[in-house]
């Protein structure tokens, strides 16, 4: 039986040479990489540029345009913690413990509803009608 092509004794033999190689390679690497201390890395204080781009590619609109006079924004902090952010709207007059909006529609009371499962075709389990008073 003949073998060829990827499984050949030459390039079986091959593939053994490279992954030796690579072997050799990583841990000469592995001696010369020095650990760096994650705990003195502080995290950017600006958004990346793609986070402007996405904006401007959805609404169209550049976030950082005002738009009043038209002159560029900078950001100078972001606020994410909860308290702070209630206590600036509360300042401002624009914090409401109530929701906004219409509250959900009133259900109309028209006698006994019967509910029956509809069968998509997906073999789901199998659900007796149920009537609700």
């Amino acid at each position: 039986m003949r073998y060829y092509g990827w499984y050949s004794n030459r390039q079986r033999g091959d593939r053994d040479k490279r992954a030796q190689k690579q072997e050799e390679i990583a841990d000469s690497l592995s001696k010369a990489v020095e650990l760096i201390e994650l705990t003195d890395d502080k995290p950017r204080k600006i958004p990346s540029p793609s986070w402007r781009e996405c904006i401007k590619k959805v609404w169209e609109v550049d976030p950082l345009i005002c738009t009043k006079c038209g002159g560029e924004m900078r950001i100078i902090s972001f606020i994410d913690e909860a308290q702070v952010i209630r206590r600036i709207l509360e300042h401002l007059g624009l914090w409401s413990d109530k929701p906004r909006g219409k509250p959900p529609p009133k259900l109309q009371e028209q006698g006994d509803t019967v509910y029956q499962p509809f069968d998509d075709g997906w073999g789901g389990y199998d659900e007796p009608s149920v009537t609700l008073n």
